[in-house]
């Protein structure tokens, strides 16, 4: 797993004597959230190492909502079968180099400014490039995590633009819970399906309980 994000919560349960598809698996559960038509969801396939580089990898269903990721895994063990998922809160990629070469680079660019216009110039000139290079920035963020990164990567810009532009809300707290309770349904129903076609028992509410890791507001 990333070192650059934090695990919100986890569930995962096993299966004796029980084998089915992965890849049916991973494609029911992507059809079900299509039909659900939740703004903003995504869904690829990744692939992640069983433990070292050069270990064999597991492909996992990633499911996407922001910066909030569902790693969801259905794989054999021996004759067994499991399904789990990870739900995490992904960081901004690359933040600390990003963040190395804001340091460099806004410095750099008061002195090209300070030498175009002058002392008093080019400062005036410098924060009318930043702020129409950070305008530029948050428009773009709108399309796409990656300029965000950009955007959280950059000393004092990222923070203010935590604080004013994309605060916790109520909505952003009630919009990842409904995220998070509607994919674990949606995982766990075609689960209960399985075994009901396997003629084995159903889950109990203490097996349906996700595992909290972290509060996130």
């Amino acid at each position: 797993m990333a070192s650059s994000v934090e695990v919100i919560s986890h569930w995962h349960h096993s299966f004796e004597d029980f084998n089915t598809s992965a890849v049916e698996f991973y494609g029911a559960v992507e059809e079900t959230l299509r039909q659900k038509e939740a703004p903003s969801v995504t869904t690829s396939r990744v692939d992640w190492h069983e433990s070292g580089l050069f270990s064999a990898k597991r492909e996992y269903l990633r499911i996407s909502y922001g910066r909030f990721s569902f790693d969801l895994c259905a794989a054999p063990f021996g004759k067994d079968f499991f399904f789990s998922w990870w739900l995490v809160k992904r960081g901004p990629d690359a933040a600390i180099l990003l963040g190395c070469l804001g340091v460099i680079a806004l410095p750099i660019a008061l002195l090209i400014s300070m030498q175009i216009a002058g002392f008093l110039g080019g400062i005036i000139l410098f924060m009318i490039i930043l702020a129409a290079c950070f305008a530029a920035l948050l428009n773009s963020a709108r399309s796409g995590s990656a300029v965000e990164d950009i955007i959280l990567a950059i000393p004092i810009a990222g923070r203010a633009y935590e604080r004013f532009l994309k605060p916790v809300t109520y909505y952003s707290i009630d919009s990842r819970t409904i995220f998070e309770e509607t994919v674990h349904r949606v995982v766990t129903n075609h689960i209960s399906s399985l075994l009901t076609i396997n003629k084995l028992p159903p889950l109990t509410s203490d097996e349906l309980k996700p595992e909290s890791r972290k509060k996130v507001l």
